[in-house]
């Protein structure tokens, strides 16, 4: 807001050297508050803008991380359920490895015979049979519920 000095119209200024040095210090004051008032502003703004990149940095930064929590979770789980199948598989590996529940499989499962030999199914037989399908349903079963849950987890990551 610029001061206006209204004289009186019967008041003449002075033009001596007094006068006229009052005056440019008068004028060189107001330049440099102005300056000064320019320079506080753009620091300030300068100030302004790094803080509020920082910010957004540290809130992207945040996000990643809940993120990657999320995913090392879900890796954790998997880890945890590739063991009990790594573990069940070589549990699997060792008894193929032993000749006696070899050939105890293959004369149960494919009915072989030693030469000479008849085999009769009886009902026992079935219910194993039985028990083996039913085994495996439920496997297939686990297997789609984890799937399903994998996609209910990347549709709950996607919305967040």
């Amino acid at each position: 807001m610029k001061k206006h000095n209204h004289q009186p119209s019967n008041v003449e200024n002075l033009k001596n050297e007094y006068t006229q040095e009052k005056n440019l210090q008068n004028h060189r004051e107001k330049k440099q508050k102005r300056h000064m008032r320019r320079r506080i502003f753009l620091i300030s703004l300068v100030g302004a803008i790094i803080i509020v990149g920082l910010s957004i940095t540290i809130l992207v930064n945040r996000q990643e991380v809940a993120k990657m929590n999320r995913e090392k979770v879900q890796a954790e789980k998997n880890l945890k359920k590739v063991q009990a199948e790594q573990r069940l598989l070589n549990n699997q590996i060792n008894q193929l490895k032993d000749d006696d529940f070899v050939t105890k499989l293959a004369r149960s499962k494919y009915y072989l015979s030693k030469d000479g030999e008849i085999i009769f199914s009886l009902p026992e037989d079935n219910a194993a049979k039985i028990l083996e399908e039913t085994k495996k349903k439920s496997e297939e079963t686990e297997k789609n519920k984890s799937s399903e849950e994998k996609k209910d987890n990347k549709q709950e990551n996607s919305s967040n």
